[in-house]
């Protein structure tokens, strides 16, 4: 499976920056923006997880949340279909494992997730991983859909998210498949209430939530325990 979500986000990477401003209606540029003011203080060394093509890691540098990010994504072309985008910045890029990264303990003062939490295979696990790379009292960062509970995100999803967005991606990327996927991956992921317990059974706390869109997008903070 994991393989499988590597080869659909490669395939769709050149188009991708594209995509989620149409698809979004460009409203995900001010999701980030909102998300990365819920951390609080200035953070030096942050993890972009699931970076993709660096849009959180460069608007998080543009806001004053980090002041050196390095990028992990488990699929090299989108990183190469960002690369010029960090060209000049504080920014690296490695291809790496959410259940595995590739490094030490206490590296960051923070770290963020944009919309990749979902492709993740197990969400504790990597929850597990990202405090042990956080330092003590470090604050991770999730911007994600989440399974909607509320009739507002369901009708959203069945009607939109069924129909529209594949449609949409068939015409823009050539591959309607991907945007399935990311239908059929909301419905089969955590509820956000779901999602903040497991964060708290991974040994964060503080934790806090903002909704976007009536609820149809969620963002969380979380602070490593001590």
């Amino acid at each position: 499976m994991a393989e499988a979500v590597k080869h659909m986000f490669g395939r769709i990477a050149p188009k991708y920056d594209m995509l989620n401003r149409v698809l979004s209606a460009r409203r995900d540029v001010a999701w980030r923006r909102t998300a990365l003011g819920m951390l609080t203080g200035s953070p030096s060394d942050v993890l972009d997880l699931a970076c993709g093509t660096f849009d959180l890691a460069l608007e998080a540098l543009a806001c004053g949340k980090a002041r050196r990010i390095h990028g992990c994504d488990f699929c090299q072309p989108m990183l190469i279909a960002g690369a010029s985008k960090r060209s000049g910045r504080p920014v690296t890029a490695a291809v790496g494992d959410a259940l595995r990264l590739p490094y030490a303990d206490a590296s960051f003062d923070a770290a963020m997730v944009a919309y990749g939490w979902r492709n993740f295979g197990d969400p504790a696990r990597s929850l597990a991983e990202l405090r042990r790379v956080l330092r003590p009292g470090g604050e991770v960062l999730i911007l994600e859909f989440f399974r909607p509970e509320r009739w507002w995100p369901r009708v959203f999803y069945a009607t939109f998210g069924r129909f529209v967005f594949p449609a949409v991606g068939g015409l823009l990327a050539g591959d309607s498949s991907a945007y399935r996927y990311l239908n059929d991956s909301i419905r089969g992921f955590l509820s956000i209430a779901e999602a903040e317990r497991t964060m708290a059974a991974a040994g964060f706390d503080d934790i806090r939530r903002t909704g976007f869109f009536g609820g149809v997008s969620h963002a969380l903070v979380g602070r490593s325990r001590r």
